[in-house]
């Protein structure tokens, strides 16, 4: 799959505003399937499906915080959740480190939200995304 690249725009509760890059692609497919006795456990009654197909992606890719990170990428991976058809239901990648955790879901074909965790302090952000499409 090719690469997507999104700029972003992150917010923390305390009104710091910070600007930056994901890059990250989706390899190699794993296929599971949720067990019977679910997370969130719904009457008989209002179940729809005995089972949910969940397809889980690996995430590998790299984000570039210029005010947290300087200007080299920090290399981040993880999994990336699909139920049926459709786009990611949730993306999420930690860095080897720990430093960085992002969490993410796609709210259309060009624009993400969710929020990023950065270092020790546990700081967390706000997380908007727009996807860039570079030319053929």
């Amino acid at each position: 799959m090719d690469e997507l690249i999104y700029n972003l725009f992150l917010r923390s509760r305390g009104g710091l505003t910070l600007f930056g890059q994901l890059r990250y692609r989706l390899t190699g497919i794993e296929v599971g399937a949720a067990p019977q006795a679910t997370i969130f456990a719904l009457p008989q009654a209002q179940q729809q499906q005995q089972t949910v197909v969940t397809v889980v992606l690996r995430a590998e890719g790299s984000v570039t915080l210029p005010l947290l990170t300087g200007m080299q990428p920090v290399p981040v991976g993880d999994v990336a959740f699909f139920i049926q058809m459709g786009p990611p239901l949730l993306t999420r990648m930690v860095s080897a480190d720990s430093r960085i955790l992002i969490a993410f879901n796609q709210i259309n074909n060009e624009q993400i939200g969710g929020h990023l965790v950065w270092g020790p302090t546990r700081t967390t952000f706000g997380l908007l995304g727009r996807r860039v499409i570079l030319p053929a």
